[in-house]
């Protein structure tokens, strides 16, 4: 199992804020960073957190875990 670990910033929908996320990638096969960081780079932009995971889920092909604080909430969103 590869895992890749970054930190993303985004606009938020609601309000306007720019948030950032703990980003972690798993894949038992290897992925370039560079394409990891092309694909975070091409998210749409403002975007919900939920949006953002189902969007690298698809893009990679790839387990993905993302943790974001949104007004004190901490939100993980998982995709298999």
């Amino acid at each position: 199992m590869n895992r890749y670990e970054f930190t993303h910033r985004a606009g938020c929908p609601n309000g306007g804020l720019v948030d950032c996320y703990e980003i972690t990638i798993e894949s038992g096969t290897p992925i370039q960073v560079e394409q990891i960081l092309a694909v975070a780079k091409a998210a749409p932009n403002p975007i919900f957190q939920e949006s953002l995971a189902d969007y690298l889920r698809n893009a990679l092909g790839a387990r993905v875990e993302i943790i974001g604080w949104h007004y004190g909430i901490k939100i993980t969103c998982t995709r298999e």
